[in-house]
């Protein structure tokens, strides 16, 4: 089944009778029933005029979007059910899926892997993803495919563009800009192409600007930013079945603080070019062909002294992080079963230096470490009879790891002796290979017109990443070691969900158990220095869990009138030592109630959440985990309304956390490592206008 939203409506979403949940402002839903088959946990965000549109492909429910202007990527990810944020500053919010985060989840901007250039987080991959930059996002939370790269246990995340179709004229064009009242935050977008069938050129710059925001009880938030963005694209049509595109984006951030971090970032740029040719063939079972090459080259700064009043330890962190990529793809039918098999490369080159403000290098944090994965994988699905579907598909991945600086000495440490003193061994910064097999079956049943059920069993490999591998930094005051002795985690996850389709009223439930082999898990230890204790954060294997269950309810209340609601639970258990995983969202339900008639469009919402006790607290004195405290509950509430001109241009407004509450997000956190345990506090009452224009 497939569930679309109109162009440009605003939802607000799902209901559900507990209590516990926050607010965002989104899109109403009308449920179209489709012939075949579609993944249970795959949502298509399809970004129009500015505003997100959203697609869940199995459920015909209502899916949320923040309709209110979003900071990056990751700002929009959030409010989808399931999904939710590490917030350190205004932007690059880190998205968690299921309890999993970071590189636990696979995300991929038009096709290409950006690893950040921070060690500490400060800009994710969906940082450097400008929403009104792409056509389409595409969430697939779990284990559903093997197709874009090695792990993604926590979900695969797709930020898409597409060949522009053109009318009559031969061109095409957004234009928008919006303001937030709360930081003064301000954006203005580009998208303009020319061109036909035959080939095209599209030109795309997005450029944002906010100040400090304030946090319910009034309190300034360390969260300012500058940010601009600009991408170039063509493509041309080289037959009637071969084409050629490609791209070169530059994205720009400058003066970036972070409220959750002992720095802030003066700098960090990213630049990336894709090339894709995709080839359609008339004979044969082989029905495409698509290859895919890639590279991202980024740079980050960050420091303690140019964007904040310098203390007496003035350092700075300049880090590089260089990806290249390849994906080749073949689609075919063969033997009634739609098959898709290739293979795909990514090698990661990433350094990082902590200085003084003179440039001279105290520690290696990233000492030359280098990861290259291959892959091949298959997938096959068929169809059996008219009420049964079955999908697999299997990877294999060949990973090696190497930490070229690692005899390197500065401070009076090498990487490698900071490692041994963290228990390595001798050899542990030299060349590691793995070979990891990961795959997944589900079968989809339809019970009858209105019930269809499906079932998914899946494994993912995921590799340490190079901060869990190679981090090496020591000071006196408390240590970051990698581990370069690391075991791949191993997720064995089953899921099954049930879903409703009966006109007025659609909804879906799915419960999901994940067992977690050689978990990658960051602890605090005490250990000595000098004459007394500091904290030690270092990385573990160890046998976890993770499970939950998610709810989602759409119901048409009138022909003008559709109410929505969502309830996602998670929980993570460390099972070597019983105790609580980190960073786990607590419960959440959100209800939403929209007004639809010709032009205009208008919607509430309350987002109610839980309180999170199941905790691990920071600090060898505590658990040793990364969470800062228990987190009280809260509710807020949004609301928009939006009116679409005849002549093209879209008005929305609206008003976030209406009763100006103070909140946390329980996943958000200060910078551990600089003894700063506390949480970033979200923005209070904001007031937003957003207004753009098709042509």
């Amino acid at each position: 089944m497939l569930t679309s939203i109109e162009k440009d409506m605003d939802v607000i979403r799902k209901v559900l009778p507990v209590a516990v949940a926050a607010v965002i402002s989104g899109q109403v839903v009308s449920g179209a029933a489709l012939a075949g088959h579609n993944d249970e946990n795959t949502m298509v965000i399809e970004i129009t005029s500015g505003l997100p549109q959203v697609e869940n492909t199995v459920r015909n429910e209502t899916a949320a979007v923040q309709a209110s202007p979003t900071t990056d990527g990751g700002d929009l990810l959030k409010s989808l059910t399931g999904v939710s944020g590490i917030r350190m500053g205004g932007r690059a919010i880190d998205p968690i899926i299921r309890g999993q985060s970071q590189t636990q989840l696979n995300v991929l901007l038009d096709g290409a892997y950006v690893h950040g250039g921070c060690p500490n987080r400060m800009d994710p991959p969906t940082a450097y993803s400008s929403v009104d930059s792409y056509d389409r996002v595409t969430v697939i939370k779990g284990n559903q495919t093997v197709v874009y790269g090695a792990g993604g246990s926590g979900g695969t995340v797709m930020f898409e563009r597409e060949w522009p179709l053109f009318g009559d004229n031969g061109y095409t064009g957004d234009l928008s800009t919006s303001y937030n009242s709360n930081g003064e935050r301000y954006e203005l977008g580009a998208d303009v192409a020319a061109g036909s069938e035959q080939g095209y050129v599209r030109f795309i710059s997005h450029k944002a600007s906010g100040n400090n925001y304030e946090d319910g009880d009034g309190n300034e938030v360390r969260s300012s930013y500058e940010s601009l963005s600009n991408t170039l694209l063509a493509g041309i049509r080289l037959s009637d079945n071969t084409t050629l595109e490609g791209s070169f984006e530059k994205a720009e951030e400058e003066d970036v603080l972070f409220a959750g971090a002992g720095m802030d970032s003066p700098y960090a740029d990213a630049d990336t070019m894709r090339l894709k040719l995709n080839h359609q063939f008339t004979q044969g079972a082989l029905r495409q062909m698509e290859l895919e090459l890639y590279r991202s080259e980024v740079k980050h700064n960050m420091d303690n002294y140019s964007l904040r009043p310098a203390g007496m330890m003035q350092m700075q962190a300049p880090s590089t992080s260089d990806t290249d990529g390849l994906r080749l793809t073949f689609d075919a039918q063969l033997a009634d079963i739609d098959w898709t098999f290739g293979t795909d490369l990514q090698n990661n080159d990433r350094d990082a230096e902590l200085q003084n403000k003179a440039g001279v290098i105290s520690r290696l944090l990233w000492p030359g470490a280098e990861i290259d994965q291959q892959g091949v994988f298959a997938e096959a699905e068929k169809a059996i009879g008219k009420d049964d579907v079955v999908k697999a598909g299997l990877r294999y991945d060949r990973v090696t790891a190497v930490a070229n600086r690692r005899d390197e000495v500065n401070g009076g440490f090498s990487p490698q002796q900071i490692w041994e003193m963290a228990g390595a061994p001798a050899d542990a910064g030299e060349k590691k290979t793995e070979n990891n097999v990961a795959g997944f079956a589900s079968w989809t049943h339809r019970l009858n017109d209105q019930y269809s059920v499906e079932t998914t069993l899946s494994r993912s490999v995921r590799t340490a990443d190079a901060t869990e591998r190679y981090m090496a930094r020591m000071t006196m005051t408390g240590d970051w070691i990698g581990n370069p002795e690391l075991e791949p985690e191993k997720h064995h996850q089953l899921e099954i969900s049930l879903q409703s389709n009966d006109g007025y009223l659609n909804w879906s439930a799915s419960g999901w158990y994940n067992r977690v082999d050689d978990y990658i898990l960051r602890q605090s230890v005490a250990v000595s220095a000098g004459m007394g204790m500091k904290d030690r954060d270092i990385y573990r294997n160890v046998s976890a869990e993770l499970y939950g269950a998610e709810l989602e309810m759409g119901y048409q209340l009138a022909e003008n009138w559709a109410l929505g609601s969502s309830l996602t639970w998670t929980v993570g258990n460390n099972l070597d030592d019983n105790t609580d995983l980190s960073r786990i969202s607590p419960l959440e339900l959100t209800t939403s109630l929209d007004y639809n008639r010709d032009r205009f469009q208008a919607g509430v919402e309350l987002q109610l959440v839980d309180n999170q006790n199941d905790i691990c607290l920071s600090g060898s004195a505590n658990c040793g985990g990364q969470d800062v405290r228990a987190t009280p509950g809260y509710g807020i509430v949004n609301m928009h309304a939006q009116y679409e001109y005849p002549s093209g241009i879209t008005l929305v407004a609206g008003v976030d956390n209406l009763t100006d509450k103070f909140y946390t997000v329980h996943e958000s956190r200060g910078d551990v490592v600089t003894g700063n345990s506390f949480q970033v506090a979200e923005p209070g009452r904001s007031v937003w206008l957003r207004l753009s224009k098709s042509f």
